[in-house]
């Protein structure tokens, strides 16, 4: 693994790392949706549940800026960083076709991940649902692996949406935590027929106090969820966003998004910094 680089961006972002290391592992794990695992001991040791990382193929000028990629597993005692994500475009195209002992440059850990659940002094909640769709999955392995490791720890539960069965991942990770693991499809090709947010309904939560809501996913799904929460009796709801990023450090503000402020007023943050995971009850939705 080549040597990890200095930031240049220290002084405003004092936990920012960078770094070039080396594909360690590269497979699908679902109809276009892939795992890359790569050596970053660096930003294993720094990362934190709901962090996102930067990444960029070095050797190649298309792409040439980076993409944000959330972090799902980082591995402390081995240096190695796991990210899954859907091929779309360009660069996860590439990516998915990258080979072991590759280079891969990354910069991170970013974003404030799941932070504002604990800084509201939410891990009280006694049950912790999150909701997922698509790749949306990926911020939660982390959160749920520090929650199990709790003695007295919440419930949790993922509730999980895709087009059709072949876009469902095997979710085996979770249910080893003790994650109760439900699953439902547009087409009810596995799993209930439905969406995510049907799934929060039928949870028969209604009123229901020391309950959470963590979503993830495209944003009709974060909507549609966030829409259930209220409908359940205004349940706190927390959101993180996959909004797409060109710096991944609040300098380009090609991330904003529209947020409440404490008066009621619109105002603007970044996603990258600000974020990704935001009050729903704060965003402006349309």
């Amino acid at each position: 693994m080549a040597a990890e680089k200095k930031s240049p961006f220290e002084g405003e972002h004092p936990n920012l790392k960078t770094g070039v290391g080396s594909v360690t592992d590269s497979r699908p794990v679902a109809e276009s949706t892939w795992l890359v695992e790569f050596a970053a001991p660096e930003l294993a040791e720094a990362v934190a549940p709901g962090h996102f990382v930067m990444l960029r193929l070095p050797e190649l000028y298309s792409p040439l800026l980076g993409r944000p990629f959330a972090v799902y597993r980082a591995d402390r005692a081995s240096g190695r960083v796991q990210v899954i994500y859907l091929v779309v475009g360009n660069m996860t195209g590439r990516l998915s076709q990258i080979a072991p002992e590759t280079p891969i440059e990354w910069w991170g850990p970013l974003g404030g991940g799941w932070a504002p659940i604990e800084k509201e002094g939410n891990p009280a909640a006694r049950r912790i649902y999150m909701a997922a769709g698509g790749i949306g999955y990926t911020p939660f392995y982390m959160l749920a692996e520090k929650y199990a490791a709790l003695e007295k720890g919440p419930e949790l539960h993922l509730l999980y949406g895709a087009r059709t069965k072949s876009r469902v991942p095997n979710l085996d990770d979770f249910r080893a935590l003790g994650v109760n693991v439900k699953v439902a499809t547009d087409d009810g090709s596995t799993g209930a027929k439905g969406t995510v947010s049907d799934l929060l309904k039928a949870e028969g939560l209604e009123g229901g106090k020391n309950a959470l809501i963590a979503a993830c996913g495209p944003r009709p799904m974060l909507e549609a969820v966030f829409t259930a929460a209220k409908s359940l009796g205004s349940l706190p709801c927390w959101t993180s966003l996959e909004t797409p990023m060109s710096c991944g450090m609040g300098l380009c503000f090609g991330c904003v998004v529209e947020y409440l402020g404490e008066d009621g007023k619109a105002d603007y943050r970044r996603t990258c910094v600000d974020g990704p995971v935001f009050d729903a009850y704060r965003l402006k939705w349309n």
